[in-house]
């Protein structure tokens, strides 16, 4: 085995090769450019030694695309009957995940707000391992005492229950998510504003529900710009 710098369109694209065809718009194709375009060209192409590609067909159609002319590859001296063993073996063999620590890991570069496509998972594929992880359901927090009938909470101070946080203050001001978030961001924001429409019920009045349009637009508009500062890549906001 010897690592070789070959000219891209002296390979030899195998004929037996089983993955099918990408093309520029293809999922798999897109993800693979982006790969390129973030990391560049770290994983070289196997050939044997007449130069037949035996692993890279792929990446090959991508770096074509990208201008490329000339690539270091893995040239090893197999018979064709390994070779093909081989082109299969490089397709199918692949290690587990460890959901735990792969989500702790996309969760870490999402609170560092680093675009997480780059690792190859699209949105709805991090969702849906996180839901799997923490499955969807209400589960008693166990808080059943009565509330004091004099509140004790003050401006700025944050509870602590469980693996949550809760924070007494002003949604429109910027310092009370980086006290509340401590530096990490949110996957998901779920929020009830004001409508504006001086609704009263059997608890009475909301708060900021009567205001002039500007004055309301405004109130709104720097709520949503500290919540949007604070959602990470790919995150949801849901509004009710």
């Amino acid at each position: 085995m010897e690592f070789k710098k070959l000219q891209i369109d002296s390979l030899i694209p195998a004929e037996y090769n089983p993955r099918k065809k990408l093309k520029p718009g293809d999922s798999e194709f897109e993800k693979i450019k982006n790969s390129i375009n973030e990391f560049g060209y770290v994983d070289p192409v196997i050939v044997n030694k007449d130069l037949t590609v035996i692993g890279g067909h792929q990446r090959i159609l991508v770096l074509k695309t990208l201008g490329v002319t000339e690539i270091d590859c893995v040239v090893i001296d197999v018979d064709k009957t390994k070779e093909k063993a081989l082109n299969i073996a490089l397709n199918k063999i692949s290690g587990e995940w460890n959901k735990e620590l792969l989500a702790d890991l996309i969760k870490d570069l999402q609170s560092l707000d680093y675009d997480t496509s780059f690792t190859g998972f699209d949105p709805p594929e991090i969702d849906a391992l996180f839901n799997e992880l923490h499955p969807k359901g209400v589960k008693e927090d166990g808080f059943d005492e009565p509330p004091p009938e004099t509140p004790i909470t003050k401006k700025g101070e944050i509870w602590i229950l469980g693996r949550h946080r809760l924070i007494c203050g002003d949604s429109t001001k910027i310092e009370t998510y980086t006290a509340l978030m401590d530096g990490k961001k949110a996957n998901l924001i779920v929020t009830d504003p004001p409508y504006n429409v001086a609704y009263e019920g059997n608890a009475g009045k909301i708060q900021n529900d009567n205001m002039e349009d500007k004055k309301f637009y405004e109130f709104l508009l720097e709520a949503y710009k500290c919540m949007y500062e604070n959602l990470a890549d790919g995150g949801s906001i849901y509004v009710f």
